[in-house]
């Protein structure tokens, strides 16, 4: 039995930066999300899909922060990867290869009784009958959008009215996106307040759009906020940030159901995150007390 249930593939993944290579790390939102969650006290289990060639000394993070890894499944290939930064900070991704698609059948029984289901794919691998089934379950769901034409995906229309997005927003609670995969969905002329107005118009409850160095902006039926980003010292490594901010606000979320307290934790979290490097690694996560912590002293030197 978990509390929170992952959706997506994981991958391995070569980071280009301009200055240097890491290679191989693991990552993806759910490998990234799932191990966040785990150090910060969540039971957590991940659905996902590898091939036979995955490394096994990638997937034994999930084993050293206890991550249920029962919904792993073999399949014919792996998704593999490379992610490359330019000078300005911007982020591409080459798809090398890619594992087979996700299904609402290769979620273990175990895991059906999940408190929160969280999809977060990296391009359209869990379909919308997925999600559709898992809705059906009456649980809350949560989507990360830039595996749906944001971000992460290998293509990236210009969708004006929405599309795919418009078709899934009424199956999830909260749907998280950052400003980047907005503009791959919505083009550049993209405005947080604006989307997430059109987010619960089309049935979430509850909008989170990451603005990177500027924070997050939160909205529910009620009111908007804004959440700032906490500051660090050193900047080292942005993959991953979006998605243990969003680790973080489920953590806190899970038993708060407050939206915007659960958002300063998972600006806390992300302010971690950014201070190491390595992909998926237990030493980039931080504890619960750890995030805590910080918030105090943010309050405190009202920074």
């Amino acid at each position: 039995m978990v509390d929170i249930a992952v959706l997506g593939h994981i991958l391995k993944e070569k980071i280009i930066f301009p200055d240097r290579e890491i290679y191989p790390v693991l990552g993806s939102p759910v490998a990234y999300s799932s191990v966040c969650m785990a150090s910060l006290g969540v039971d957590v289990g991940i659905v996902t899909k590898i091939g036979k060639d995955f490394p096994e000394e990638l997937l034994k993070v999930f084993n050293e922060t206890k991550v249920n890894i029962e919904g792993i499944k073999i399949c014919n290939n792996s998704t593999e990867n490379k992610l490359i930064y330019d000078s300005k900070g911007n982020k591409r991704v080459e798809f090398l290869s890619k594992a087979d698609e996700i299904n609402f059948e290769d979620i273990p029984d175990t895991f059906l009784s999940a408190k929160i289901f969280t999809i977060s794919p990296i391009d359209y691998e869990v379909r919308f009958n997925t999600i559709k089934s898992i809705y059906n379950l009456g649980r809350i769901t949560v989507v990360d959008i830039g595996g749906y034409g944001g971000g992460t995906s290998k293509n990236h229309p210009v969708l004006k009215n929405g599309h795919e997005i418009k078709r899934i927003c009424p199956f999830f609670n909260i749907v998280k996106g950052s400003i980047e995969d907005y503009s791959h969905i919505f083009g550049n002329a993209v405005n947080e307040v604006e989307i997430s107005k059109k987010i619960l118009e089309w049935g979430a409850d509850i909008s989170i759009v990451t603005l990177g160095s500027n924070g997050s902006f939160i909205r529910n039926k009620d009111k908007g906020e804004y959440i700032p980003a906490y500051p660090v010292k050193p900047f080292v490594d942005p993959t991953g940030a979006g998605d243990c901010y969003l680790a973080g606000f489920l953590a806190s979320y899970l038993d708060s159901k407050d939206p915007f307290k659960a958002g300063y934790f998972g600006s806390a979290v992300t302010s971690y995150i950014i201070e190491r490097s390595g992909g998926v690694i237990a030493t980039r996560m931080p504890s619960k007390s750890d995030v805590l912590k910080r918030i105090n002293n943010f309050k405190n030197t009202k920074l």
